[in-house]
Formats: C-alpha cells, sequence, structure tokens
C-alpha cells in the first residue's frame, strides 16, 4: 500500500466565501422544552410509582421556569394560560 501526504491549499483572508444565509437557518425547526424542576429517584422509587403519587422537585412554587433549546438555557418564564393550553411568558432572556 503507497501511502502519500495529502497538501492542502493555503488560504489568505481573500480566500472567503458566501456566509450562510440567517434567514435561510432561522427558518429550520428546533425543539424547545420548559423545564418545570428535576428530582433525583432510585429505581426502586419509580417502580413504587402509582396513580396519586406526588414526585416533589427542586424547584419553589412560583419561582421562574426553564426554557431550554438542545438542553441550553435560553430564557425563564411563567407559566400563562392561552385558551386550552399552557404557555411561558418569558420574564428574562439569559443567552444574549
Amino acid at each position: 500500500m503507497d501511502v502519500k501526504n495529502v497538501k492542502f491549499p493555503e488560504f489568505g483572508a481573500e480566500a472567503k466565501g458566501d456566509n450562510l444565509d440567517q434567514r435561510a437557518l432561522g427558518n429550520i425547526p428546533v425543539k424547545a422544552t420548559v423545564e418545570l424542576g428535576q428530582t433525583e429517584l432510585s429505581l426502586k422509587e419509580i417502580l413504587e410509582l402509582s396513580e396519586g403519587s406526588i414526585v416533589e422537585l427542586n424547584r419553589l412554587a412560583g419561582e421562574p421556569l426553564d426554557l431550554k433549546v438542545g438542553g441550553q438555557l435560553i430564557a425563564q418564564g411563567e407559566v400563562v394560560a392561552i385558551d386550552d393550553y399552557y404557555g411561558l411568558r418569558i420574564t428574562n432572556v439569559v443567552m444574549k
């Protein structure tokens, strides 16, 4: 087998191509989640869950909820009702 080194051309500042169009990227759907809170349970505790069980979370009542995109915190807000659906009113943008 004949193995050779690959030679790449050197690029200067003038070798820039077109930039990505932000408008096109802005139309790509991403999954956003609102996180109410978290807790840690043992498998035994999970297996004992039934209808009516209460799972205590690490967040205080009335504390802002987290809006995450791709697992990254981007904003916080409060729960609102929109017709028959829940919504999130943004109160603090974390990521700028």
